[in-house]
C-alpha cells in the first residue's frame, strides 16, 4: 500500500516562512520521497524522533521534516518543518 502525505496547518504555514528557494526544494523532496512510498521508515537521512511513538525526521539539506507515520492508516502527516536549529524546540504531541 502506498502512503499519502498530509500537511498539518503549522506545517503549511512554516514552509510559507522558509526561503523560495529552500522551500521549493523541500516540497520537491516530499513529492519524490514520501508521497506514493510503500515503505517511509526506509528511507536515507530519517531517525525516529526520541520521546515519541509514531514521530519520524527526515532530513532536507540544512532543513527537517518532523512527521507522524501512521501505519493503521496509511498516511505520513507533516507536522513541523523548518531549520535544523530551531525546528525540534516544543515539540507537539506525536
Amino acid at each position: 500500500m502506498s502512503y499519502r502525505v498530509v500537511w498539518t496547518r503549522q506545517a503549511s504555514k512554516q514552509l510559507l516562512s522558509i526561503p523560495k528557494k529552500q522551500r521549493l526544494m523541500i516540497l520537491e523532496w516530499v513529492k519524490k520521497n514520501l508521497e506514493g512510498n510503500e515503505n517511509p521508515k526506509a528511507i536515507d537521512g530519517m531517525k525516529r524522533l526520541q520521546g515519541t511513538e509514531e514521530g519520524w525526521r527526515y532530513r532536507v539539506g540544512s532543513y527537517r521534516i518532523l512527521a507522524s507515520i501512521k501505519d493503521d492508516e496509511v498516511l505520513i502527516e507533516i507536522v513541523r518543518v523548518g531549520h535544523r536549529q530551531g525546528v525540534y524546540g516544543n515539540l507537539p504531541k506525536i
